[in-house]
């Protein structure tokens, strides 16, 4: 007779209701009376024992911690996220214990969040961390049902399992046998149900599960699957997981399993000298005794973790392992194996490679099919054929970076998450449209093919953020044209534009406004990412931008983060010459990959550089004269090799601002102070003098650096005094309010 003791997270739901939720488990139940609520779950683990001779790892010395969260509220709305000015306090409940010396488990059964901690003083903050992130982009009203909830307190619930004697090889390897593998790494297949909206189904590569197993089961080998990202390799895993189970089950006495982790998990807690290969050592011991197989993610960090090189790696040292039949399995993309070829072709020699093809656009379509009745079914909700035909065509022209069919099985969760909660039942065009146009922020027009471009509402959009720059707004337009007609090269960038010409006369403005008009329309991050070049002139910064080691530079960081966004790379000729080289690969190919083999993509990426070559030694630079495009452009073309400057798109000069620029510039300066909020709120309307917006003009306009000290004179003179005007009338309130400039002063009436 074996006794198992869970804790229960117990709350009053009513006065007469209790419910109950088993913590590690999605088991939850109500009753009136706590015994029997306890009851029940003793009986409901038995029965799990008798159809499955396996039962949920207990959570030993089980300890409840309650503490409250400060949480903002905010709405999403399409335009961006608005937080609520009230933080509400939110208590939460978390359940922890110690699993093994040194190592505890965590869980946040109302939240349903789990975590690892390795120090007591760690616990606050994890708990506030996972908190914060569960409830993060919530509304008042929907934090309000955590709030209802009472206060909860913890029980026991003891199971007592009288142990066949058939499974006594089960019954050790859930106890010891496998202690090392309990701490560092995730059994599958589980006997929970997966969060995923997606089965666990690998529609379609039904043959190459088979011949996964085969190779496990019959040829006891070590397999890496290789394909792109989303092809359906971790689906093909875990079905395999699955059917090796269901095969070793009958063949023998005992089952055998997958045991999934990470590099960084099999050594995480290891802080003395040789603790990390000890702990690798049970580990090893343990897949030897009970023939289970490791399912690694990211392999390729196996040889970077452990040692300073991949030779004194934990693949290095499982190497006499491997040589004696231990099996492992993992996934990984073309690009990432040669990687592991390259740096340890000893581990590498070790595996099975299974392919994993493209699928045929009919696969898909057959794929995307299948999951729509399974979420008929199962969630009632209905997809529509035409909205199916509208994703697939969007997603296989813009979301190159991922295959079919994991993008459209990501893309279309995304899209029945949101109609669960907003209690739908119908995913139409107009659902697909507007899910895509969040994810990317590209413009609907931009996505509709029945949408006519409105030339002149495009560049009046730009005349009116970039003043004087007519050439210049022109060519933009161009590129916007290009990509509405879908003509631009799809394995590049979307476009590769250098902005030429003197400082303060408009080419970041220009980037800015088309950022936000390209990928503005439905993104919470700034849609610009911008990069200072002369912050990189020496070689050892250029790991800065592009990465060094396991670690991602801040270009192909943002990039990942963000992969429907302008780059701007700002005085692009101050970069030291490497980073030109590797520049070279973004503008041919639109793809970056880095030293682990990961593919960074800037397909769906407008490339921007800035440069004032030629600039500075123009003679023609002035407050009334134009620049001389000529000597600009033999600048930029004798500083740049041919092979750079031939991969530009477009050189787009910037000319130097004229007293008619300077002026308008400056009236639309003055006039965006109206929409400050210190205006606003009371109701006051500004209006300018010609005479200041002549003198801000000449006193804010320098022939070295143009337009761009005109907002600080701007702050200097006007907003200070009118800052001074309005302490000393708190009173004044929906009034217009004249501001002159006389007697060498603003004037404020």
């Amino acid at each position: 007779m074996e006794i198992y003791h869970y804790p229960l997270l117990c709350w009053q739901l009513t006065e007469n209701i209790i419910c109950g939720r088993l913590v590690g488990t999605e088991y939850e139940l109500v009753n009136a009376q706590l015994p029997k609520l306890k009851a029940h779950f003793a009986e409901y683990l038995q029965h799990e024992y008798t159809q499955n001779f396996d039962l949920p790892e207990p959570l030993p010395n089980a300890r409840l911690k309650k503490i409250n969260v400060n949480v903002r509220p905010s709405y999403e709305e399409k335009s961006g996220i608005f937080p609520v000015g009230n933080i509400i306090n939110i208590p939460v409940a978390a359940v922890f214990g110690s699993a093994t010396e040194g190592y505890s488990e965590c869980y946040l059964p109302l939240l349903e969040q789990q975590f690892y901690f390795y120090k007591q003083e760690q616990l606050r903050a994890l708990i506030e961390y996972f908190a914060r992130d569960y409830f993060n982009n919530m509304t008042p009203e929907t934090l309000h049902s955590y709030l209802m909830l009472s206060d909860p307190w913890l029980e026991e619930v003891t199971v007592r399992i009288k142990m066949r004697e058939t499974h006594h090889v089960q019954e050790l390897r859930n106890n010891e046998e496998t202690k090392i593998l309990l701490q560092v790494a995730d059994k599958f297949p589980k006997k929970t149900k997966s969060n995923s909206i997606a089965p666990e189904t690998a529609w379609e590569r039904r043959e190459l599960v088979a011949t996964l197993v085969e190779k496990l089961e019959k040829e006891h080998v070590s397999v890496v699957l290789i394909g792109e990202q989303g092809c359906g390799k971790t689906t093909i895993l875990l079905e395999a997981a699955r059917k090796f189970f269901t095969l070793t089950k009958k063949s023998s006495e005992s089952e055998n399993y997958f045991w999934r982790t990470t590099p960084q998990r099999m050594i995480a807690g290891a802080r003395y000298l040789g603790e990390w290969q000890e702990t690798c050592e049970k580990l090893m011991d343990e897949l030897e005794r009970t023939g289970d197989i490791l399912w690694i993610n990211d392999l390729i960090h196996l040889l970077a973790v452990g040692g300073d090189g991949p030779e004194d790696s934990i693949a290095a040292f499982m190497l006499p392992n491997l040589r004696q039949g231990m099996q492992i399995v993992s996934e990984l993309t073309q690009q990432e194996w040669e990687r592991v070829r390259q740096r340890l072709p000893e581990f590498a020699a070790h595996f099975h490679v299974i392919s994993i093809p493209k699928l045929s656009k009919k696969q898909t379509f057959k794929i995307m099919r299948l999951f729509s009745d399974y979420v008929e079914k199962q969630l009632h909700i209905t997809i529509e054929d035409s909205a199916l035909d509208l994703a697939y065509r969007l997603l296989n022209r813009y979301l190159r970076y991922e295959a079919f069919p994991g993008k459209m099985i990501n893309f279309l969760s995304s899209i029945i998450n949101e109609m669960l909660v907003q209690k739908q039942n119908l995913i139409d065009t107009e659902k697909v449209l507007i899910q895509f146009v969040q994810k990317t922020g590209l413009p609907s027009f931009l996505l509709r093919d029945e949408v006519l471009l409105d030339m002149t509402a495009l560049q009046d959009y730009f005349a009116k953020s970039i003043i004087g720059q007519k050439q210049a707004i022109e060519r933009v337009c161009e590129v916007i044209m290009v990509f509405k007609a879908g003509v631009n090269d799809p394995n590049k960038p979307i476009a590769t534009l250098l902005f030429s010409g003197p400082t303060g006369v408009g080419k970041t403005a220009c980037v800015q406004a088309l950022a936000k008009y390209f990928f503005g329309q439905g993104q919470t991050l700034n849609p610009l990412i911008r990069l200072d070049m002369s912050e990189f002139q020496h070689p050892l910064q250029v790991d800065r931008v592009l990465g060094g080691g396991d670690k991602p530079g801040k270009l192909i960081r943002e990039v990942r983060e963000r992969p429907f966004s302008v780059v701007l790379l700002d005085e692009i000729e101050k970069a030291h010459p490497i980073f030109f080289d590797v520049l070279l690969n973004v503008m041919d190919e639109g793809i970056l990959v880095d030293s682990n083999g990961r593919v960074t993509d800037f397909r769906n990426v407008i490339l921007i550089m800035t440069s004032n070559l030629g600039a500075r030694q123009s003679k023609c630079i002035s407050f009334v004269n134009k620049t001389d495009n000529n000597e600009i452009s033999s600048a930029v073309r004798s500083f740049f090799r041919p092979e750079f400057y031939n991969r530009i798109d477009q050189v787009i000069s910037f000319q130097a601002l004229d007293t008619t620029t300077v002026l308008e510039i400056t009236r639309k300066e003055l006039a965006m102070l109206n929409k400050r909020e210190g205006f606003q709120e009371r109701g006051l309307k500004l209006t300018f003098s010609l005479k200041l917006v002549e003198y801000l003009a000449q006193k804010g306009f320098d022939p070295e650096y143009g337009a761009r000290p005109l907002q600080r004179t701007i702050e200097r003179l006007v907003i200070a005094k009118l800052a001074e005007f309005l302490l000393q009338h708190l009173e004044m309130k929906n009034v217009n309010l004249f501001v002159d400039w006389e007697n060498k002063e603003v004037v404020i009436t």
